[in-house]
């Protein structure tokens, strides 16, 4: 069971507002906490970069060590008025605003055991901590964290699976846009003047096999605009969709198919396209055996867990670490939040997520 100086922690960390790119408040809160313990902390720069209002919080212990331990700062809505019921069992929605659960769980189950082992007098082996900037939206304080040079290994603290199970793999989703140009004319007088940019997107995206490739690639068209009004042949038009993979390798075929049918479609009208895709979120996959999932396996049997590797319900810093070359896996610490108003999360469930930190730091 979560002890009372733990759910009190959450509970503070959970009422104070921080959305994407404003999350200075949490920040200083996490930054004095960890100055408290007397350990060595500092903002790594990257506000500017992030697009926010802060920098992400760093905790170096003995020079930083090879692993970080992170969970970001902001929230997708303000929390500072939710009404938080804490029953024998769990802390839950009670009854007005979202708790914030996502985020500051893991922030709690993290900044409690830092300050136990401090505390007990715990010998601590060399790590990071690392709180993160716009976690629920682009990632982009994640992206441009700044980290010692010899961490190699990341664990992400946030992840709704129940603690003991871990993301050892997760999809990625590729976004993509075809741009279209038409000739615009009039509908009525001088329809024949006209290349419907309109008609370019919809003959292209008739061609294309759109759905589930296989199990685990799909791709989707997602919004198409265009035109000025119904009397004016559309000069130009915007198609937006996605290609949801396992691993990046398999995106490139889809999105060349789909590049390619836009193309032939535009070019037989007479128009033209510009194609653009960028990856939102890179898929990454860890196999058994593999130092990252050693790592967590270890942890999670040290805190009285049985460790189980599942692919990862949701993206998380984990997908950005990984694309910057950092083995990263994301820990279920039982954060439920499906709805706002069904957050919640099992007391044992934020108990073991604090103890899983205190045997990933332990010397």
């Amino acid at each position: 069971m979560a002890s009372k100086r733990l759910i009190d922690l959450f509970l503070e960390l959970a009422r104070i507002d921080a959305l994407p790119g404003k999350e200075a408040t949490v920040a200083n809160r996490a930054f004095l906490f960890i100055k408290n313990l007397g350990l060595p902390v500092q903002m790594d720069g990257s506000a500017a970069a992030a697009l926010s209002n802060t920098s992400n919080v760093v905790c170096s212990v003995g020079g930083g060590g090879d692993l970080v331990l992170v969970a970001h700062m902001d929230t997708l809505q303000y929390t500072s008025t939710a009404a938080q019921l804490v029953t024998a069992d769990k802390i839950a929605f009670g009854g007005k605003g979202p708790l914030g659960m996502d985020g500051r769980a893991g922030m709690a189950a993290i900044l409690y055991a830092l300050e136990r082992a401090v505390n007990c007098g715990f010998p601590l082996k060399p790590f990071t901590i690392a709180f993160t900037t716009r976690g629920k939206g682009n990632m982009a304080g994640v992206k441009h964290l700044v980290l010692p040079q010899r961490v190699r290994s990341a664990f992400v603290f946030g992840s709704e699976l129940s603690p003991g199970a871990y993301a050892a793999s997760s999809p990625g989703i590729a976004l993509f846009s075809a741009d279209i140009l038409g000739r615009t004319s009039d509908a009525v007088n001088d329809p024949e003047s006209g290349i419907s940019a309109i008609t370019i997107a919809a003959k292209a995206i008739a061609a294309l096999p759109l759905g589930r490739h296989d199990p685990e690639t799909t791709s989707n068209i997602g919004t198409i605009t265009g035109g000025s009004g119904t009397g004016s042949v559309p000069l130009a038009a915007l198609v937006r969709g996605q290609v949801g993979v396992s691993e990046a390798g398999k995106a490139l075929p889809v999105l060349d198919r789909i590049k390619t049918e836009f193309q032939k479609s535009a070019a037989a009208a007479g128009g033209a396209v510009a194609f653009k895709w960028f990856w939102e979120f890179q898929p990454y996959l860890h196999p058994p055996g593999s130092e990252v999932c050693l790592l967590a396996e270890q942890a999670l049997r040290a805190a009285g867990l049985t460790p189980l590797a599942l692919p990862s319900p949701g993206r998380s810093e984990a997908n950005a670490l990984n694309a910057r070359g950092l083995a990263a896996v994301s820990f279920g610490i039982g954060a439920c939040c499906p709805r706002p108003n069904d957050e919640h999360i099992l007391l044992d469930h934020l108990s073991r997520a604090s103890e899983i930190v205190t045997q990933l730091i332990k010397q």
